[in-house]
Parts: structure tokens; sequence; C-alpha cells
């Protein structure tokens, strides 16, 4: 676990190879996607050969100079980490307007961090977050995946309903929705326990099939995606993925060859 202080850009100097606009360098550098690295240049942050710089399409090349907050541009080392969203928290502005941002509990100093995919602000636990965007697209994009999550909803799941949502549910405007597995794992106080795994991640799906069989959900976290399990990680915490973590977790998110 970490205070959202403690690391350190430690990348190498960054200097473009060609000719390329100032947004472009930035992004090249690992800043985030392109409409960070020239939101970065319009707030007035870039300094070129020491004169302050606010047009993202400004060409520079090898012999420029380029400062970053006062600081010689470097490379972004790429970061991979896990965060436990708590409730209330949301990935973008739009989700909950009046709602924390998850970018509000990581790390201000590892710049282009962008979260993989997106929760709700009533769905917690495991979020992947990294500046790798090659990774990042991996991952958000593929199919298969496998996503738990440990969902506990009022009222007592019979056997029936469990067989009904490992064959399967169509739901309307929304297509069928088939879990990888179900299991039961604790029946308490007229409540019901699950872990159920999904290879898509499709929650809104999942709140909307459990809405069907009238089953009330009363919190949904999601405790593992491909390799990386949350464990005892407390909410608003995060922590660096190891290197297993991170090649492991792209390698089953790749397309399977035939």
């Amino acid at each position: 676990m970490h205070d959202r202080n403690m690391d350190r850009i430690e990348g190498a100097l960054w200097v473009t190879s060609r000719p390329m606009g100032l947004g472009r360098a930035l992004q090249k550098a690992g800043y985030g996607t392109r409409k960070v690295a020239e939101f970065i240049v319009e707030s007035g942050r870039v300094l070129v050969d020491g004169r302050c710089e606010t047009d993202p399409k400004v060409m520079v090349g090898p012999g420029n100079e380029i400062r970053l907050d006062g600081q010689m541009l470097r490379q972004v080392v790429p970061s991979y980490m896990v965060l436990n969203k708590a409730l209330r928290v949301v990935c973008i502005p739009s989700d909950g307007p009046d709602c924390q941002l998850v970018s509000s509990f990581l790390p201000t100093n590892l710049p282009g961090l962008r979260h993989v995919g997106r929760m709700d602000s009533r769905s917690t636990g495991l979020l992947l977050v990294s500046n790798d965007n090659v990774w990042n697209s991996t991952l958000s994009e593929s199919s298969q995946l496998e996503h738990e999550y440990r969902v506990q909803v009022e009222g007592s799941l019979t056997k029936l309903e469990v067989l009904v949502i490992e064959a399967g549910i169509t739901l309307p405007k929304m297509g069928v929705f088939k879990p990888l597995s179900v299991r039961i794992v604790e029946l308490m106080n007229g409540r019901t326990v699950l872990n159920i795994v999904l290879t898509d991640g499709k929650v809104r799906q999942l709140r909307r099939m459990f809405k069907t069989l009238q089953h009330k959900i009363i919190y949904l976290r999601r405790v593992r995606v491909g390799d990386v399990r949350l464990g005892n990680l407390a909410p608003g915490m995060w922590r660096h993925l190891t290197a297993r973590e991170v090649e492991a977790t792209k390698r089953l998110a790749e397309p399977k060859s035939p």
C-alpha cells in the first residue's frame, strides 16, 4: 500500500529524435493520451528553450530544450497498479457529479495514469490503472479476460435460479447475459452471497439480471481481473502490480490463436 506521493519519476531525459508537434512529443514521452498531452501544453506548464509554449502543434526537434513544470522532460517509466475503489468514487465526472474521482486516490507524480475500463459509483473493488496505453487497451478491449465479482443479494437463490443464470438470460435491449461460472458462497439472514465470473465485465447486465430475478443487490465488489486479485487491500488504497501479474494478465487478455 502506498501514499499517493511516494513515487518519483525515474525515467531518463527524453529528447525527440525528429521534428514533431509539442503535444505529440509529450505523448511520446508517456504523459498520457493526445488530449491529455495537449491539455498539459495549453495549461502553460511547458517551456521550450526557456519560453512558455501553449500551442501543442508548435514544432520541436532534437535541438530544443523542453521542460515540464520547470523540470527537464523525462521519459515516463511504465507503472502498473491496482486500486481498491470505494463506494461513491467514479472514473469520470459525468458518472457522478457529487462523487470523488478515482484520480484523487492515485499518485500525483506518475503522469499518464489511466483506469482500465470503468466502474460505476455503486460498484467497489479491483480497478487496474496504468500509464502503458498498449497494456490498457489490450485489457479493456479483451472479450476473454476473466472478471470475478463477489455479490450479495436479498433473498435466497434457489437451485433453479442458479441454473437459469448459468444457462444465460436474455435481457431486453442488452442481449444474452451468460456468466462463465456462478457459485453460492453463503446463505445468511435472508441474503445470498455469490461469486460470479464474467469474461467481459459487463456490470450493467449483471445488475439487470438480478433485477429481472427480483433480487436486490446489496453490494457488488470486483475481486479479481485476470491474474490480479484484490486480496486484503483496504478501500481507497493501491499497490503496484508485480512483473508476473502484469505479464500474466496481458497474456490472458490477448486474443488466442485459432
